[in-house]
């Protein structure tokens, strides 16, 4: 027969353990608030924009055919940037040890649809140093696309600016995430105990469980009720000593 259990038993076992649900959620608390401010790194993004738009003498300007070439071009532009051909030069101007792989994971290129304007974000632990390698990364690529592809269609619209502000840790996600994770763990934790405790708890594991009859029950005193019986035996012992005396 299948144990069943019922709301209430549930909650019952959730107040029985809270202490230690309480105990796991402030440990893994403690554990993200270390790690988010004493061990992982601060990360900080600088973004420039750049515009893809073909000069043109014609009257009647920019035909969307057009348009929609400089639209197909970005993503082109975006594995050159990427790539060593402009990625070599920063490193060399910018005189740093990072390689062109290193210094392609900190870049990010969004586009979006229809738009001949696209953002080159960096990525650094420094606000200054993200900043300067995406002006460096934007001017490099403006200068040398001509040469590349022999087009002059690239503008740079704005430039970065270091940002103060980090990017990650998320600090109140991290330790809200600790928490609930925590919190989580050590509900796991106490249904576990409570399912792996096969003492008897009450009457109907004998009779349900085993088909055994029940003869009795023998209730525990509490304090109170240990004190009121000691009381009167006290008393007791006080008058036969007396009677003898």
């Amino acid at each position: 027969m299948e144990e069943e259990i019922s709301l209430a038993e549930l909650f019952a076992i959730l107040k029985k353990r809270m202490p230690m649900i309480i105990s796991v959620g402030l440990v893994t608390l403690i554990l993200a608030a270390v790690f988010t401010f004493f061990i992982a790194t601060p990360k900080y993004s600088s973004t420039t924009q750049i515009l893809v738009n073909r000069k043109t003498e014609s009257a009647e300007g920019m035909q969307l055919n057009d348009i929609n070439t400089n639209v197909q071009m970005i993503n082109t532009y975006k594995d050159i940037i990427k790539g060593p051909v402009i990625l070599n030069e920063v490193s060399e101007k910018l005189e740093t040890n990072l390689t062109t792989a290193q210094l392609s994971s900190k870049i990010d290129i969004a586009t979006q649809d229809n738009s001949q304007v696209f953002s080159l974000t960096v990525t650094d632990e420094s606000p200054f140093d993200a900043a300067e390698i995406a002006n460096e990364v934007a001017t490099t690529f403006q200068n040398e696309i001509g040469n590349i592809m022999n087009v002059e269609n690239v503008t740079i619209i704005s430039e970065a600016i270091p940002d103060g502000n980090q990017i990650s840790p998320n600090n109140p996600l991290n330790l809200v995430i600790g928490l609930i994770v925590g919190l989580m763990l050590g509900v796991g934790a106490a249904f576990l105990l409570e399912f792996m405790d096969k003492s008897v708890r009450d009457e109907r594991f004998i009779t349900e469980e085993l088909g055994w009859a029940s003869l009795g029950n023998i209730s525990e005193m509490t304090h109170s009720e240990l004190s009121s019986k000691a009381e009167p035996i006290k008393q007791t012992n006080t008058r036969r000593t007396q009677s003898r005396v």
